[in-house]
């Protein structure tokens, strides 16, 4: 404190000392603001970072997130109840072919129907052969009568026979033709018994059939419900299940103003957790119907064969849209207004000039330039953060790391 009182005083004295000669304060301050008025005129432009438009490979991508889904999937059932599980030939994670035998389940029961529907059809069988007899003895009874009314008719026609004996023999002629009529109709009945009981014998052998369980197409186990010893039944659900052909899928839900750019066949690279390579992919189908709610539609990617791939495996796709050559500048360096993009230019005499262009494809930091700037143009790197429209610049030139060039 001491000491700012004494340069105070010091400075108090000088200033005296030239009012008293006649000099005036400015010449003590003059010489500074000349010098500051020359470091502000000789003053740099500040220094920017600029990039150059350049041509590359733009390679646009869509990630995508799901669950690996069986592309066809068959549910091996049984619609048969109270059935005991006596054999299992099959397990989940097995490769069956068609017809394979999976189980067999307890016919026991399924026999003993047969055999009692064997003994209806030959009982029924010997009612045809009854009946068949009876038709014959009422064939025989008719022609006899026949006859009787014949002779009856000619004997009256000579006046020896009289007419009742000609009524007793029409009557007689009735009667037999009534029963072979009869004999007739109970042969049909007994036919048609016959068929019931052949139907019966068919339903019973599908049934027996169905109790040895097949693959009804080639396929990976996904589940095995069956146990030794289970009851099984139409509500019990399947006891296998089985992706057709081993084919799996990754199921993806993708936003609706994305489905317009996929189509079936773009190639794409699957990752599963825990796998170091991606499994070379491709959509097989865009499912027609959109979640109403979610605005959310589902892709079909279809996988290469690979053996650790499980149904229900969590997974992300990375979809290419679009591969192509074009001129491209960092994104960072484009600047919008709405929806439109401008970019700062360098000019000749280093000035900053904002353009309109139009974009085209975007892809790992860069966008393509489709209009508005040529290959080789300098634009600012990071534009709008600095420097306006119209602003002189100290361009420096160099790759992202810092180096400039020279």
């Amino acid at each position: 404190m001491k000491t700012r009182r004494v340069l105070f005083s010091a400075a108090a004295v000088l200033l005296a000392g030239a009012a008293a000669l006649g000099i005036s304060q400015d010449a003590f301050t003059a010489p500074e603001a000349e010098t500051s008025a020359v470091a502000v005129e000789g003053a740099r432009p500040p220094a920017i970072r600029v990039v150059p438009a350049q041509r590359r490979e733009l390679v646009e991508t869509l990630e995508v997130t799901g669950s690996v889904v069986p592309r066809e999937e068959a549910a091996v059932g049984i619609d048969l109840s109270g059935m005991i599980v006596l054999e299992l030939h099959a397990d989940q994670g097995d490769m069956v072919k068609k017809g394979d035998l999976l189980a067999v389940l307890d016919k026991a029961m399924l026999e003993t129907q047969r055999a009692q529907v064997v003994a209806n059809r030959a009982q029924a069988e010997a009612s045809i052969a009854q009946v068949r007899a009876q038709i014959t003895d009422a064939e025989i009874g008719v022609r006899q009568a026949d006859e009787g009314l014949e002779r009856a008719r000619r004997l009256q026609e000579k006046g020896i026979a009289a007419q009742s004996q000609l009524d007793n023999a029409v009557n007689a002629y009735d009667s037999a033709q009534a029963k072979l009529v009869s004999a007739q109709k109970a042969l049909a009945a007994s036919e048609a018994q016959l068929g019931v009981i052949d139907a019966q014998m068919r339903n019973i052998d599908l049934q027996i059939e169905k109790t040895e369980v097949k693959a009804p197409a080639d396929g990976l186990i996904l589940a095995r419900n069956a146990t030794l010893g289970g009851i099984v039944g139409a509500s019990v659900g399947p006891l296998f299940r089985i992706a057709i052909d081993g084919q799996l899928e990754l199921a993806a839900d993708v936003p609706e103003t994305v489905l317009p750019r996929l189509s079936a066949g773009l190639k794409a690279n699957v990752r599963l957790p825990g796998m170091d390579e991606a499994i070379p992919a491709e959509i097989r189908m865009i499912e027609p119907e959109v979640d109403q709610k979610l605005r959310m539609g589902t892709i079909r990617i279809a996988l290469s064969a690979e053996e650790n791939v499980r149904a229900g495996n969590f997974a992300r796709g990375s979809i290419e849209l679009l591969r192509r050559e074009g001129v491209a500048v960092p994104s960072t360096a484009l600047v919008y207004r709405g929806s439109d993009g401008f970019l700062q230019r360098l000019d000749g005499d280093d000035k900053v000039s904002t353009v309109p262009v139009v974009l085209g494809a975007r892809a790992d930091g860069y966008v393509e330039i489709l209009e508005g700037l040529a290959e080789g143009d300098e634009v600012v790197s990071r534009a709008g953060t600095f420097v306006a429209d119209g602003d002189a610049i100290t361009p420096v030139r160099g790759d992202r790391t810092g180096a400039v060039s020279q």
